[in-house]
Parts: C-alpha cells; sequence; structure tokens
C-alpha cells in the first residue's frame, strides 16, 4: 500500500507533466495556426500578382490588336483612294472636287484610327482597373491573413503562460493541502499539524499520543 507521501508526489508530476503537455500543444497549435495564416497570405500575394500581370497582357494584347487594324486601315484606305482616283478621272472629275472626295476619305480614316486607339486605351485601362482593385482587395486580405498569425501566435504564448502558471497553483494546492514540501501530513502516529488537526493539538505531542479524555 502506498503512503501518502507518495501518492502526493505522484500526483504532482502527473499534474506537472499532464500540464506541460497541455501547453506544449497549445504553443504547437498557436504555431500551426500562425503558418496557416501566414500560407494564406502568400497565396493572396500571389494571386494579386498574378491578377496584375494579366491585365499588363490584356492591355498588351488590345494595343497589339489596335496597332494592327490601325495598318490594316491604312493599307485599305491607301486602295480606296487608288480606286477613287482612277473612277474620277474615268468620269472627268478633277481640281476642287476630287481632292475634296480623296479629303473626306482620308478624314473618315483618321476618325477610324481614332476610334482603334480609343478602344484598346479603354480595353487596357478595364482591365488595368479591375486588376488594381482584385489586387487591393487580395493584399488587404493579406495583411489581415499576417495579422490573425500574429494573433495567433500570440494567444497560444498566453495560453502558455496560463495553462503553466494554473499548474504550478494546482502543484503548490496540492502540496499544501496533502502537507508535502512544507508542513507535516495529519495522520496518526506521524504527528504533525493537517487541516483537520483539533484545537490544542500543537501543544500536546504526536497525534497517536492524543486522546480525547486528556482535552477533558
Amino acid at each position: 500500500m502506498c503512503d501518502p507521501v507518495s501518492l502526493t508526489v505522484t500526483g504532482v508530476v502527473l499534474a506537472a507533466a499532464a500540464g506541460g503537455v497541455t501547453a506544449y500543444g497549445q504553443y504547437q497549435s498557436g504555431k500551426a495556426q500562425s503558418k496557416y495564416y501566414n500560407y494564406l497570405a502568400e497565396q493572396n500575394e500571389i494571386e494579386a500578382q498574378a491578377a496584375e500581370k494579366t491585365a499588363e497582357q490584356q492591355s498588351t494584347i488590345a494595343q497589339n490588336e489596335a496597332a494592327q487594324k490601325a495598318k490594316e486601315l491604312k493599307g485599305d484606305v491607301s486602295r480606296v483612294k487608288g480606286a477613287q482616283k482612277a473612277a474620277m478621272a474615268a468620269m472627268g472629275i478633277y481640281g476642287v472636287t476630287a481632292d475634296d472626295i480623296l479629303t473626306d476619305t482620308t478624314n473618315r480614316a483618321k476618325l477610324d484610327a481614332a476610334n482603334i486607339r480609343y478602344n484598346a486605351d479603354v480595353a487596357s485601362w478595364a482591365a488595368n482597373k479591375e486588376a488594381s482593385e482584385k489586387a487591393w482587395a487580395l493584399r488587404n486580405q493579406a495583411k489581415l491573413y499576417r495579422f490573425s498569425g500574429k494573433n495567433a501566435k500570440t494567444a497560444a504564448k498566453l495560453n502558455v503562460v496560463n495553462t503553466l502558471l494554473g499548474t504550478a497553483s494546482s502543484i503548490a494546492l496540492t502540496g499544501a493541502l496533502s502537507g508535502f514540501g512544507g508542513g507535516k501530513p495529519a495522520i496518526a502516529g506521524q504527528g504533525g499539524y493537517g487541516l483537520d488537526t483539533p484545537p490544542g493539538v500543537r501543544d500536546m505531542g504526536t497525534w497517536s499520543k492524543w486522546t480525547p479524555q486528556k482535552l477533558y
């Protein structure tokens, strides 16, 4: 049969071990949460960069298409003006009238070219604006994730401290209640002054020598 002191020591050791395991688990949990939030933040950063890269590519494509259309328009205008000159010469149209017709064709072509450039610029602006707003939202979310990661670490540290303090308090209380580490256990034949020691026993020697008759 185990003596009370051995049981007390065992209880204290088990309490300390349990507290340590709990504290370690809290620390690891906070560390894992922090890593997870940092991972999410990194993914948001990557997605933001991808959105900006995509917008840049879309803008480049729009501008290249516009340049190609403008080139094709220029060639079409040259062919149209050549046809107009030939037709007017065949009909005997010369002078101011012929020049006006050709000028009108040139002006219309310039308007078409301007419209092509405008549409390309609008497409570029829209792509960049959408990407900018998306990237801004993603990076803001990334900041929140990193903040949450820091909070998770801080909370884990606080939980570890509270657990260890709670364990220490529990151990101290167990020792105090049992008489371990300070006073003596209030057990018959062993002396000491436990919580259940009757009044007056302190001056009467060991518990085994005390009898109710001696108090009267």
